[in-house]
């Protein structure tokens, strides 16, 4: 991230800090539902809202841009479904954004040329190839490996995303193996209640006794200098006390949300708001901001939430978490 970036996104999260101001300096803009895959976890690609159009995605980066955003993760489904996913992530950088994009990896190495511009990928990486595709369907670990293949030949900054099931908590050493064979990092998460995905989710939950050994090792490495985990001391730790977390203050809505395929704003895609949301289509991002609901949830362990609640708190020890995110602090 260039200087000026580092100093306005630094002036942005005091005016929110301070000033009460809601500034989206990190957007997760979801392009698609569509999937290759069908996850356990997840039926986003089950839902039949259709997707906007380039140019109404052109119009939202835009305004995001004049609001003050610094980072957008591009999402879906999977995004490199869409035909025109090269020229939405090179607009994002001609508005001085810092694109991002979470994929399953299976059409990466057939675009590479459309994903150059990336400031870095997020590969779904669910266990070893028994595990992840009994999550993600036959043949998908191999994709995704092939995908980090492709992304490390060319120099595309990439790193893993886990998401703890029962399927995958004994196999926490193969994903830190997988990571340090890239020389990347991989983020651990809990699987909880998605409200727009699959609304029941206990059956792929781990026990919790054999969740807290798996946190407690993955500390263990953190603390004898393991670089390839993402997560942070704070981080793990909290999500150690899953599924009850300990109180932490959640800016969500105040600086980074979600707009989903309808153009929906989201403070936070993991909690069941009741309410209708507003939307940026009809009446602008600025305007939907202002009318976004107030957080009320039993706790977040999403690595990237979490990330950025740190970051508001001043906890200087995220940056080393986010430096291969975001370039050299």
């Amino acid at each position: 991230m260039k200087l000026r970036d580092k100093i306005q996104s630094l002036a942005s999260i005091l005016k929110v800090k301070f000033l009460n101001r809601r500034i989206p300096l990190a957007v997760r803009l979801q392009v698609t539902n569509r999937c290759t895959l069908q996850c356990k976890y997840c039926n986003l690609w089950s839902f039949k809202t259709g997707e906007p159009s380039t140019e109404r995605i052109f119009g939202l980066i835009k305004q995001l841009s004049l609001l003050g955003t610094k980072r957008i993760s591009i999402s879906g489904g999977e995004p490199l479904l869409r035909g025109d996913i090269a020229e939405i992530i090179n607009y994002c950088c001609k508005n001085g954004i810092y694109p991002e994009m979470n994929s399953n990896g299976k059409l990466v190495p057939g675009m590479i040329k459309e994903i150059k511009n990336l400031n870095f990928l997020k590969l779904s990486l669910d266990g070893p190839e028994e595990a992840h595709d009994l999550i993600r369907g036959r043949g998908s670990y191999k994709d995704v490996i092939a995908a980090a293949d492709a992304a490390y030949k060319n120099s595309i900054n990439f790193g893993f995303a886990t998401t703890l099931t029962k399927y995958n908590i004994d196999f926490l050493d193969h994903l830190l193996v997988v990571a340090k064979r890239y020389g990347t990092i991989v983020a651990f998460q809990p699987i909880k209640k998605l409200y727009r995905g699959i609304n029941d989710i206990e059956e792929l939950a781990p026990p919790e006794g054999k969740f807290k050994q798996a946190i407690g090792k993955l500390i263990l490495e953190k603390k004898s200098g393991n670089i390839y985990i993402r997560n942070t001391l704070d981080n793990l730790w909290h999500i150690y006390n899953w599924p009850i977390y300990g109180k932490i203050k959640c800016w969500a809505g105040k600086i980074f949300c979600i707009i989903d395929v309808t153009g929906d704003l989201y403070p936070c895609d993991r909690v069941n708001y009741g309410v209708l949301l507003p939307n940026c289509i009809e009446i602008g991002i600025e305007k939907a901001i202002g009318k976004l609901p107030e957080i009320n949830c039993s706790g977040c362990g999403f690595c990237g939430s979490l990330e950025l609640n740190y970051l508001m708190s001043f906890k200087t020890s995220i940056l080393s978490s986010i430096r291969k995110i975001i370039g050299k602090i």
